[in-house]
């Protein structure tokens, strides 16, 4: 019987021992519940699908290599299709964050550096320079802006492939470190609530416990939290500049002071603020201190694919000193493939990513960073003041840029279904329940912001006056938010996983 329920793993993982046990006597005595559960699933997959897998109906599915190779334009022509269909909302400004730059010269600058240098692989430095040149340069420059200085002047770093990596390097280092040098062997990370998921991945991943502290009525951390959670075990402490789910800044100065009383490690996520925040303090907006120039900060996550607007895959982790980042060093002495040694997670690396980064550092300039946060910033300020002026919704905390919205008189969720029908891909959120949308250039094109106000008031309206209607994210995410079971909602999302994998 355990085997006829090894396909529902959630009810396995949910389910207490008593309960699990009548579910297999019901089973036994019914067979056409097994089928019910069955069925059950089917739809589960089926629904997915549908909305996951738009292309099965467009395009041929493949599941083996071809016989023989299929003609480069014909290759081409289908890519092409698949991009015509997919970029017109992202490029019109419907998305949230996703795309941070997109203007065409842009796109196109980045991609004839990345063909000068598609073949390129920092692993083989001896064979490619450049690409060594470029990762060096590039962290130079953005620990130059982060407060690398007197105070800080063996800031260093390296390139990774994205924030998730950046920030695991930084837990490996400081479990390393503290195992070796303080016999640590069950480390913990204390992190608020709002803290990136990365941090949660990096504690599976690496043995590690993550202590989660909450927040305060400002979705800012609660330093006494913090300074209670701290205890022998501690390995690192951790601040966001800004928290993705409300973009709010936590008090990165008061943190890190508690990591530098205890001699632990400090790690501020600026993976979305890294490059607005530097340049928003210089156009006069009041941003508190989160960066090198604060004694206790020992790590940093800055995501050059974001706002710094290089092409997707690459990112900055930076250490106070060099001895830091010798702890994330990988090195194998003894191999028979020879001596091995890497930086990052990776081996092999895209180089031509390196050089994208490096190219549109070189390109954009601080001029170009400081107009850029400028019109965002200005683009944002419209959108707040817009959204406050709709009946019934509410922003959360005092963001910049990254704008989380709430109600207490419609679901939000039903409002994002609202909008999703419209052409939005706005970020639903949970605890609480609202929904957010990070501020970009495309959103600071003429017209987007106001069409997005337009759009949104027209929505709170219509759930308004015929609540209940959510066919589609709103029952997801209301379900996700309300379940007390946890494994059920991981289950289903692991589901998903495997239907994106699914030809």
């Amino acid at each position: 019987m355990q085997k006829e329920l090894e396909k529902y793993q959630w009810l396995i993982r949910i389910l207490p021992k008593p309960l699990l046990k009548v579910l297999e006597d019901r089973i036994r005595r019914d067979p056409g519940l097994r089928a019910r559960l069955e069925e059950e699933d089917r739809k589960l997959t089926a629904a997915l699908e549908h909305s996951l897998k738009p292309y099965h109906q467009k395009f041929e599915r493949r599941t083996t290599l071809p016989a023989s190779g299929i003609p480069r334009d014909r290759v081409l022509e289908e890519i092409r299709s698949m991009s015509e269909l997919e970029s017109p909302r992202w490029r019109e400004g419907f998305v949230s964050g996703g795309i941070y730059h997109g203007d065409p010269a842009h796109l196109d600058f980045l991609n004839e550096v990345y063909a000068l240098h598609s073949q390129s692989n920092p692993l083989h430095s001896d064979l490619f320079p450049s690409a060594t040149k470029f990762e060096a340069e590039i962290v130079s420059m953005v620990s130059g802006f982060l407060g690398r200085g007197e105070a800080a002047p063996e800031v260093c770093g390296t390139v990774t492939s994205g924030g998730t990596e950046s920030i695991l390097l930084a837990m490996k280092v400081y479990r390393d470190r503290a195992r070796r040098l303080r016999g640590i062997r069950k480390p913990e990370i204390v992190a608020p609530v709002t803290a990136h998921a990365a941090f949660d991945k990096a504690a599976g991943y690496f043995g590690m416990k993550l202590v989660p502290v909450p927040v305060g009525a400002d979705y800012r951390v609660d330093v006494r939290e913090v300074r209670k959670a701290v205890n022998r075990r501690t390995v690192a402490i951790v601040g966001s500049a800004p928290a993705f789910p409300h973009g709010v800044i936590d008090p990165v100065e008061e943190l890190s002071e508690i990591a530098y009383e205890r001699g632990i490690g400090f790690h501020t996520d600026a993976c979305l603020g890294g490059f607005i925040l530097p340049f928003a303090g210089r156009l006069g907006e009041k941003v508190p201190p989160f960066d090198f120039r604060l004694r206790g900060v020992t790590s940093m996550s800055v995501d050059t694919h974001k706002y710094g607007y290089a092409a997707k895959g690459t990112s900055v982790v930076l250490y106070r000193d060099p001895e830091l980042r010798r702890e994330q060093f990988f090195t194998i002495t003894d191999w028979p493939g020879g001596l091995y040694f890497s930086p990052t997670l990776s081996g092999s690396r895209p180089g031509a990513l390196s050089a994208a980064c490096w190219a549109a550092m070189m390109s954009i300039g601080e001029a170009g960073y400081l107009n850029a946060t400028r019109e965002i910033l200005a683009a944002a300020r419209r959108l707040k003041d817009g959204i406050r002026a709709i009946p019934g919704l509410r922003i959360l905390g005092d963001p910049l840029w990254i704008v989380a919205f709430a109600s207490d008189e419609v679901n939000i969720y039903e409002v994002m279904d609202e909008m999703t029908a419209k052409g939005w891909s706005l970020n639903g959120l949970h605890r609480p329940d609202c929904v957010h949308i990070a501020v970009t250039l495309r959103h600071a094109r003429p017209g987007v912001v106001e069409r997005f106000l337009e759009d949104l008031s027209a929505g709170v309206r219509r759930v308004r006056e015929n609540p209940g209607r959510g066919s589609g994210m709103a029952p997801v995410y209301g379900m996700a938010s309300s379940l007390p079971f946890r494994g059920l909602v991981s289950d289903l999302l692991k589901k998903t996983l495997e239907v994106l994998y699914k030809v």
